[in-house]
């Protein structure tokens, strides 16, 4: 009888050790996640800003902007490109200030 509760004794610490192991990990993920995003807004705005800039300086319309990402966030769909990927090319493209909500 002592044998057998040792070893589920032993079986419950194997079990805490695992789910602590896994709690760590996941606020790890939690952390790189919340990173990878801040990442992609940073990289969101800085590519609006740029956009900004072509069409303050006269190098391309906004809305000519707007609608080239478009054209190629509906390729990359075409093409199989990750969804997250797409997404951000059409969130890209929302952004730009000639952006008309026809073209989603």
């Amino acid at each position: 009888m002592n044998a057998s509760v040792d070893t589920l004794a032993d079986q419950m610490l194997t079990l805490v050790e695992i789910v602590s192991a896994q709690e760590k990990d996941i606020k790890s993920l939690k952390e790189q996640c919340r990173k990878l995003e801040e990442h992609n807004q940073a990289i969101m705005v800085g590519f609006s800003a740029f956009f900004h800039v072509l069409a303050v300086g006269r190098v391309a319309k906004a809305s000519e902007i707007a609608s080239l990402l478009q054209n190629i966030s509906k390729i990359a769909q075409q093409e199989g490109r990750p969804k997250e990927s797409v997404k951000f090319l059409q969130d890209l493209a929302r952004m730009v200030p000639g952006h008309s909500d026809g073209e989603t």
